[in-house]
């Protein structure tokens, strides 16, 4: 941190006069911006006798990324990842400072899931991966995975080691990430369930996102585990027939309740 921004946070602001207004606008200590997006910052102050100055700090005004108006500096932030990092806006009347600042924070998060397998598997133990792409921030504080069934977590599923690692991207100097987290599932039994879903959530601050993607169970298991529910509703039926008009005494068909 440069030596001018370290001493500005180490010092309080002044408290304003009458006729005297700072402000920053939006006024959130903490900004996430999505990558790509811009965002403006508006600082400003008024003096009732002096003349108003207002700078900006922590970033390189070479960049021309402040725009200098009336009592007021406008910082745009243009959505790349070195715009991350914190900003302090100072405004004086004379020899009387007030500061703030701002901790910009610029994130990835497409909706770039990839599942495998392709289809789930009933009857045997099995590993399921859910892939993130292009992410950032992704370490765990601020990323997290959840492998569902309907609007609940999947029962017994065994969450193995994250793994993580740099995308190949087109332009240098964007580190980006994949993120892959895996399950080993217990049996399903049959029927499979007819999905599960793979949850990827980023938490920013006041911001919370999320993507999700459906694993199917496979047809030919679908239609399989249809087929022996089929014939053993058949099967109970037959046998409630069979004990109902079988000769002999009049049997007791409690049991058969379906009929």
């Amino acid at each position: 941190m440069e030596p001018i921004l370290a001493l500005l946070l180490a010092l309080g602001p002044f408290q304003l006069s009458r006729g005297q207004s700072f402000q920053v606008n939006p006024p959130e200590p903490e900004v996430a911006v999505a990558m790509g997006t811009s965002l403006q910052i508006n600082c400003s102050m008024s003096c009732d006798k002096d003349i108003a100055r207002v700078h900006w700090h922590g970033l390189d005004t070479n960049l021309g990324n402040v725009q200098t108006l009336p009592g007021s500096r406008v910082l745009s932030v243009r959505g790349m990842l070195s715009d991350t990092g914190t900003r302090v806006c100072v405004g004086s009347c004379g020899s009387r400072s007030f500061q703030h600042s701002v901790k910009i924070l610029v994130y990835a998060f497409p909706d770039q899931l990839e599942v495998t397998p392709e289809f789930l598997v009933p009857g045997r133990d099995q590993v399921v991966s859910c892939t993130a792409h292009n992410i950032w921030p992704a370490g765990p504080d601020s990323l997290s995975f959840a492998l569902l069934q309907g609007e609940q977590s999947l029962e017994g599923a065994q969450a193995l080691e994250t793994e993580q690692e740099e995308e190949m991207q087109e332009t240098e100097g964007t580190p980006l990430f994949q993120v892959t987290q895996r399950w080993l599932l217990p049996s399903l039994g049959t029927p499979a369930p007819p999905a599960l879903y793979c949850q990827v959530t980023m938490q920013l601050p006041k911001l919370v996102l999320t993507h999700k993607r459906k694993i199917p169970a496979s047809m030919v298991a679908l239609w399989i585990g249809s087929l022996v529910l089929g014939l053993l509703a058949l099967a109970f039926l037959a046998y409630c027939l069979w004990k109902r008009y079988r000769p002999g005494p009049l049997p007791d068909s409690s049991s058969c309740t379906l009929l």
